[in-house]
């Protein structure tokens, strides 16, 4: 999955292709709209404007982060309301095709911000909601580490905004902690296990902030000749950030007593409500969470199928499928030693792999990626609650590559005949081909707000199907156990879809929800059980990507049944990815 901050590089979607007409006013008045809110957004969002503005407006948002208080968040949605109300101003049939397009994706964005934002919880820019601020993915304990880590320290500029943005650290800490109170009030409070993973989190940053917030650019500072800033920034973090850490984790501690087992958004206030509208905005089409139910599981059932025949051509015949997927985690012959050295040469191997894909990619795009591309190790202090992987974009300035950060907190969990499909999904054809396409196709003069809103079906979705595109242009020749693990990294999707809506809409429990991912299909336990836990904080989110996934192929279909001998499937990603991201069924309309 791509990180929070790429949201803001990679999202919203270009123009479609074909002859430029004469505006009408109808266009020209919804481009000024937009432009418009884009610029109120930014100034609500700093992180946000430091994102994509290299001007000084850009460059000034740096040292600031966005207010994720209950005031911060009510501010967001009124600007939400007005922004959709305004929108229905615009005569939608007056518009041409193109900008229908950018009307259709602007619907979507402000009635998902508007309709969640009311509710309890969060939802960022993705369109992802969460019904708890902090949480073992969630708050900025967990987002802002790594930012702060690698911030490029080269002018007193840049020591100066720096050392600004870590003191807001504290202030978005105690807003959020504001928040965590006024949601507990009207009776949301996290599961028992995820206030103590969370808890947990928190105090292993606190006590290691130091690593973790300031040693990484303070030694940059030094470098740069700005001797002074370490002393400067560890004054911040002793005064300020640490005793809000404390607070935070004072404020979670007290709901403890009030914390159930469930891990079912059901057990909260209104849960089946807020559930229903969380499929919503994830998966970007209208589908009760009954039929999603069904369609997972009839999904699954038909890669189970496929799997079942791939492992028979291997020899593999004893057993269920999930006891034999079980037997390929534990074989020798993919296990690297859970040792440091192994660690590195599981990264090593993934950069290789990379290097060498890069080659296979003309067979089905047009425009290429840079190499610009490693894999790197998730950072130690988030690792027992961070997903098995996610990606970062490079950032505008260059200044760094994209980045595929994994799970390495046990090198079992990655036996390397699953290796090659993660790098498909978080790299090349993945999200990484995925960003770095959108961008040259739009080009520099991009309009700001097509840059608004990412749709996690899109972006989640094309990275499953780019998975099966790698079978497609042939990266598993000679590799059949790498070309089981891309099957059953779909099943392994699949049977999100049956567990979220296990969770969320049937009530499992959540040892009932890590038992299926299991024995059904063949998770190893201590995986099953972080992912279990990732539904649990981000109830739909797991859905959007088998959901896109499936919509992509059936677009695909359309288009070649529609074109027939004139189909060129190279010619259709272009137009996909040129596009950017949009809800499913926008694309269902623009691209099949």
């Amino acid at each position: 999955m791509p990180r929070r901050r790429d949201i803001l590089l990679a999202a919203a979607g270009a123009v479609v292709s074909g002859p430029v007409n004469a505006a009408s006013s109808a266009d020209t008045a919804l481009t000024a709209m937009l432009s418009r809110h884009m610029d109120e957004y930014l100034e609500m969002s700093p992180e946000a404007a430091a994102s994509l503005l290299t001007d000084a407006r850009g460059r000034a948002a740096r040292g600031r982060l966005d207010d994720r208080s209950p005031a911060g968040r009510a501010a967001g949605v009124a600007a939400a309301q007005r922004w959709r109300a305004e929108l229905r101003g615009i005569d939608r049939k007056a518009l041409s095709p193109a900008p229908q397009t950018d009307y259709d994706r602007a619907a979507f964005a402000y009635e998902m911000l508007d309709e969640v934002g009311r509710r309890y919880g969060f939802q960022d820019h993705a369109l992802r909601p969460g019904p708890y601020l902090v949480s073992q993915m969630t708050g900025a304990y967990y987002w802002q580490p790594q930012e702060f880590d690698r911030e490029p320290i080269r002018t007193r500029e840049d020591a100066d905004l720096y050392l600004s943005r870590l003191a807001d650290f504290a202030r978005v800490l105690d807003g959020e902690s504001e928040g965590i109170r006024a949601d507990a009030a009207a009776g949301v409070i996290p599961p028992d296990f995820v206030l103590a993973r969370t808890i947990g989190q928190l105090t292993s940053l606190r006590d290691t902030a130091a690593g973790s917030l300031i040693d990484g650019p303070s030694g940059r500072a030094v470098a740069a000749g700005l001797p002074d800033m370490p002393a400067a920034a560890r004054k911040v973090l002793d005064q300020r950030v640490t005793p809000a850490l404390s607070r935070q984790i004072a404020t979670l501690e007290a709901l403890r007593p009030r914390a159930g087992s469930d891990g079912g958004v059901w057990r909260q206030p209104e849960g089946e409500a807020w559930y229903a509208l969380g499929l919503r905005s994830n998966t970007t089409i209208r589908m009760p969470p009954e039929e999603m139910h069904a369609l997972g599981l009839n999904v699954f059932r038909e890669l189970q199928a496929e799997l079942d025949g791939l492992l028979k051509a291997q020899g593999l015949t004893q057993g269920a499928v999930a006891q034999r997927i079980k037997g390929l985690d534990h074989d020798p012959r993919f296990l690297k030693p859970d040792t440091d050295a192994g660690r590195a040469e599981l990264l090593r191997d993934g950069r290789e792999h990379l290097a060498r894909l890069h080659g296979l990619l003309p067979r089905a795009f047009r425009t290429l990626p840079d190499q610009d591309i490693t894999v790197d190790r998730i950072p130690l202090a988030i690792e027992a609650g961070a997903p098995g992987a996610y990606y970062e974009g490079p950032p505008a300035d260059g200044s760094r590559p994209g980045v595929i950060s994994i799970n390495l907190k046990t090198t079992g969990e990655w036996p390397t005949w699953r290796l090659k499909t993660l790098l498909h999904h978080e790299g090349d054809p993945g999200h990484h081909l995925q960003n770095a396409v959108f961008r040259i196709a739009s080009g520099p003069n991009l309009p700001l707000y097509k840059r608004f809103a990412q749709y996690s079906s899109y972006v989640e979705g094309w990275a499953l199907y780019a998975e099966q595109v790698a079978v497609e242009i042939g990266a598993y020749e000679n590799d059949p156990f790498g070309h089981i693990g891309a099957v059953q990294s779909a099943l392994f999707r699949a049977a999100r879809i049956v567990v979220d809506t296990g969770l969320h809409h049937k009530r499992w429990s959540r040892a009932e929800a890590t038992r299926w991912m299991v024995e059904e299909a063949g998770e190893q336990p201590l995986s099953a059980q972080r992912e279990v836990d990732r539904y649990c904080v981000y109830p739909g989110q797991a859905c959007a990507f088998m959901i896109g996934r499936l919509e992509l192929l059936r677009t695909r279909d359309a288009a070649r049944k529609r074109l027939g001998a004139a189909f060129d499937v190279r010619d259709w990603h272009e137009k996909v990815l040129a596009a950017g991201p949009m809800p499913m069924e926008v694309l269902a309309r623009t691209m099949g």
